[in-house]
């Protein structure tokens, strides 16, 4: 008589389980950040040997030292999953604020080298500089940094995409 008791238990919550899931609606819209890899192409999101997809875009940039005439900051390559923009703030600003911004641009989803941010005002002496990526949360084309979300680390979720730079003023 127990057998049969052992056994109806663990049928009972198959079909439980199976009967709770995929009546939900989902947003289809990614999450600001989201990495995505081709469905089509399933050797480009195969695992790599660092847990990444190998194919797949992750957002990052990489922001140099430099030297100008202050009226603007190049940052070497951008990377985004999503359209958004690099903005550009003092090293010291406060990270919870716009505070400080010096400039943004708008970046569309992919890859791109040299991107140019415009600063104003235009720096009049040396700075340490930090560029910060957001993305388009809105999606109006407009940078709003008390609406457009920073885009999150991959590496580490609780930070986001930054990189400083210090910039020489010529």
């Amino acid at each position: 008589m127990r057998r049969p008791a052992l056994l109806a238990l663990p049928a009972a919550a198959v079909l439980a389980l199976t009967a709770c899931g995929g009546d939900t609606e989902e947003d289809p819209t990614p999450a600001v950040g989201t990495t995505f890899a081709d469905e089509d192409e399933p050797d480009s999101a195969a695992p790599t040997e660092t847990g990444r997809a190998s194919g797949a875009l992750i957002s990052e940039l990489e922001f140099e030292d430099q030297s100008g005439d202050g009226s603007s900051a190049t940052v070497a390559r951008v990377a985004l999953t999503v359209d958004g923009f690099v903005a550009v703030f003092p090293d010291d600003a406060d990270d919870d604020s716009a505070e400080g911004l010096l400039g943004s641009t708008a970046v569309e989803a992919g890859e791109a080298t040299d991107v140019e941010v415009p600063l104003s005002p235009a720096l009049t002496e040396d700075a340490e500089l930090e560029a910060v990526l957001y993305g388009d949360t809105d999606e109006d084309g407009e940078f709003d940094p008390t609406i457009d979300q920073r885009i999150p680390d991959t590496d580490d979720p609780e930070d986001d995409v930054t990189e400083d730079a210090s910039y020489t003023v010529q």
